[in-house]
């Protein structure tokens, strides 16, 4: 069975849109933490919004970037759209069930790794679909925004597995379903 885990920048007040924030926050330490996951990774899971902003993006990074955006580029990506209906950047949609889609992907031994696309998140989350969730906490308030878990369940218990606090002060909590 396959493991999907979703990644998410977070501020302290649940936001996730428009991560200028992380910017001034932003190290060493994160960066290894996101490369080891990225590099663990076998796939990209990823709703319409992510994909398209990464695939406008990272084919361009590889010199900047070296490795991770080697990396980036070449992995695999299945993308949630109700729109779209060709797809680059090695992506290839998830069909109209995204939560069977999702499933049938998840039989296989492989990572499955989501960054950002709340709105899939929150579909997996309500059919318990994710097996970790790591928030990198940032600390800043920005009071407005799309938070992570807006559309949600209405209650899933999580038990903490593991906790990183980096040298700029990001909290990096890994948790699994209780």
């Amino acid at each position: 069975m396959g493991t999907i885990i979703a990644a998410e920048y977070v501020t302290l007040d649940g936001v996730i849109e428009a991560p200028a924030w992380t910017g001034p926050y932003f190290n060493d330490d994160l960066a290894k933490l996101q490369s080891d996951l990225l590099f663990a990774s076998d796939a990209l899971l990823l709703g319409r919004v992510t994909y398209e902003g990464f695939a406008a993006a990272w084919p361009r990074m590889e010199e900047s970037e070296g490795e991770f955006a080697v990396r980036m580029n070449q992995l695999p990506k299945h993308v949630a759209s109700r729109t779209l209906s060709t797809m680059e950047w090695n992506a290839t949609p998830l069909g109209p069930d995204v939560v069977e889609a999702v499933t049938t992907l998840k039989q296989a031994d492989r990572t499955l790794l989501i960054f950002g696309s709340s709105g899939l998140v929150n579909t997996l989350l309500r059919h318990d679909l994710i097996d970790r969730y790591r928030l990198m906490i940032f600390p800043v308030v920005v009071g407005h925004g799309k938070r992570l878990f807006d559309g949600g369940p209405d209650t899933k218990t999580l038990r903490p597995v593991a906790t990183t606090v980096t040298t700029t002060g990001v909290l990096v909590a890994d948790y699994e379903p209780a």
